[in-house]
């Protein structure tokens, strides 16, 4: 078969030979407008890794289980989730006594989802309209940046510490490590 093949490409080569050399390919092949790729811009960034919160404390054991947290969506334990919007920046958030440096989020559409065991981050059935996230100061043997903490409030106005406002409550994490298998890219 594959010699019927090569030997019909052959004759039509030859065949073809003297009207071949007649013909010019253009530098540059256009297609029709129906056929050709919309104009687009530069590609936008690939979502951010969602960071994994394992929880540290009694009240985030309790209440939200694990956190998967990415700049537009808080996901906890039991799969509910809020989706976010930046909302800004406090240098000098106070908590517990110390200044840290806070990240506003408000909620896009404010909720108190149920969670663990039917809790609710909001245990007054208000809706949660502002997450503060900030990485606490290192306790213990815990890794400096390793710990995450986060801060929910019914208000829409941004408080100046964690005891202002209408403070839902307040839930300490470990960063979990990504596996190797995710540091690798596979």
């Amino acid at each position: 078969m594959q010699a019927r093949l090569v030997t019909a490409l052959g004759i039509a080569l030859l065949v073809a030979g003297p009207a071949a050399a007649q013909l010019t390919v253009p530098d540059r092949l256009t297609l029709p407008n129906s056929l050709a790729a919309p104009e687009t811009g530069p590609l936008p960034p690939p979502p951010p890794e969602p960071e994994l919160w394992e929880p540290e404390s009694t009240t985030a054991r309790a209440i939200t289980g694990q956190v998967s947290f990415t700049p537009d969506r808080i996901t906890f334990g039991n799969r509910a989730s809020l989706a976010l919007e930046p909302a800004g920046e406090a240098a000098d958030f106070l908590v517990d006594g110390q200044r840290v440096s806070a990240t506003f989020y408000k909620a896009t559409v404010p909720g108190n989802p149920v969670l663990l065991r039917g809790s609710r981050l909001c245990g007054n059935g208000r809706p949660v309209r502002l997450i503060a996230v900030w990485t606490p100061r290192p306790i213990g043997e815990r890794a400096p940046a390793t710990g995450r903490a986060f801060a929910a409030f019914s208000s829409q106005a941004i408080p100046k510490s964690a005891d202002e406002g209408e403070l839902c409550g307040t839930f300490y994490f470990e960063r979990a490590q990504p596996s190797p298998a995710r540091r690798r890219g596979g």
